[in-house]
């Protein structure tokens, strides 16, 4: 997997948080080795460190309000001005500039946008202004062997159960499973369900961590005996596994396609409402077979994927090289990627992030996006950077955004 210091977000992320006083050590050392890589990252630290300019950019964060920065920054920078920085971030060497980019772009996150391919207003509503609705946040319901539903969202740390003697720990909004179990012998199962609007972490009992994106699940046993250890998931849910040579790990998406591991970091995505799922690998490898009686011989038998590839499964399976790694990871990192998104694809994930319908007036424009932004943006703010692309976009009754040419 890619480290995080690729991401210029994430580096635009620790800069602030280097301002702030708020970084760990091992942020720090992440930091510090992006600033070695180039003259130019070593001149924006140089810059970034002078003390006027920390004066003014801590000055602008603590002014900062996201959607009116947002809006700010794309009324004064068309697309023909702005130069492509999705492999590098932006760097302005005037220390007024380096003062504002810190605080409208580095402070939160906000992210970049050239939303089409040619220059563009940002094309705010009346509509958007009217309404909002706050973005997706942590949270998930947890339904126990016995049948109860325990909704996680609002829980402090601590013990929410015991299923067979094990106890389940709500540690810093993720759910931890400890040491024993079984007490019983018996086979319990686990669900956990992410609603629209929600996103959330869990340590399996045998030490996998799982991330859920919203609208998903999965299920699995509170011990893992036996040949396998299986579980079974819906939605998008990404995955690193704790290695058990003696145990291989197993996922059914769909109740058509099984993926077989012994420990290794996957992406996979399972959407009943999206044309094909994907199964991407990050590291180690991973055998991905088909339960389907009508799918081809090579395909039941298992195709094998290495690091970087993308399995797409529509009518027939297709391996794609070289997957966009960050595009498809963006989500767990608190973005989203729209680069060449169609309409219907994009707000496929605005529905299930901010939990609205999607409401299309007339044809559905036939335009892609072009542009990453933070996850934690509210719709208002979003629908600001998507507005003017060739497309149209206002809440209506508090639940539906409403897409119009």
């Amino acid at each position: 997997m890619d480290e995080p210091t690729s991401n210029a977000l994430y580096i635009a992320d620790l800069l602030s948080r280097h301002l702030k006083g708020t970084l760990t050590a091992g942020e720090s050392a992440q930091l510090h080795a992006w600033i070695a890589g180039s003259e130019q990252r070593r001149q924006l630290w140089e810059d970034i460190n002078d003390a006027k300019i920390q004066q003014v950019a801590v000055k602008l964060i603590a002014q900062y309000n996201e959607n009116e920065a947002l809006e700010r920054f794309l009324s004064t920078h068309a697309r023909k001005e702005q130069p492509v920085v999705s492999k590098g971030i932006y760097l302005l060497h005037r220390w007024r500039w380096i003062a504002a980019a810190v605080a409208i772009i580095f402070a939160a996150g906000t992210g970049y946008w050239f939303l089409s391919q040619k220059p563009y207003s940002t094309g705010i509503t009346q509509h958007a202004s009217m309404s909002d609705i706050a973005p997706g946040k942590n949270g998930a319901i947890l339904k126990l062997a016995d049948g109860s539903n325990i909704t996680l969202d609002s829980l402090a740390n601590g013990v929410v159960a015991t299923q067979n003697g094990a106890r389940i720990v709500l540690d810093d909004g993720a759910l931890v499973y400890g040491p024993g179990g079984n007490e019983n012998k018996e086979i319990a199962y686990n669900i956990i369900t992410t609603p629209n609007g929600r996103q959330f972490r869990a340590s399996l009992p045998d030490g996998t961590q799982v991330w859920l994106n919203a609208a998903s699940s999965i299920r699995y046993p509170t011990v893992f005996n036996g040949k396998y250890r299986n579980v079974e998931v819906t939605g998008e849910v990404y995955f690193e596994v704790a290695p058990d040579a003696g145990m291989p790990f197993q996922v059914t998406a769909m109740n058509n396609v099984r993926i077989e591991v012994l420990g290794t970091h996957f992406n996979v995505n399972a959407y009943e409402n999206e044309e094909s799922q994907h199964t991407t690998l990050l590291q180690g490898a991973i055998k991905v077979m088909s339960l389907n009686e009508q799918a081809s011989a090579r395909y039941k038998k298992g195709i094998i994927l290495r690091p970087g590839q993308q399995l797409q499964l529509s009518e027939t399976p297709v391996v794609i090289n070289d997957a966009d790694i960050d595009k498809i990871m963006a989500w767990k990192n608190g973005l989203f990627d729209f680069d060449g998104m169609d309409v219907k694809y994009t707000m496929k994930q605005i529905a299930r992030w901010y939990d609205v319908e999607i409401i299309y007036k007339g044809d559905i424009p036939d335009i892609k996006f072009y542009g990453k932004i933070s996850r934690n943006i509210s719709l208002a703010g979003l629908i600001k950077g998507l507005n003017g692309a060739g497309v149209h976009l206002h809440i209506e009754d508090g639940k539906r955004l409403v897409v119009t040419k």
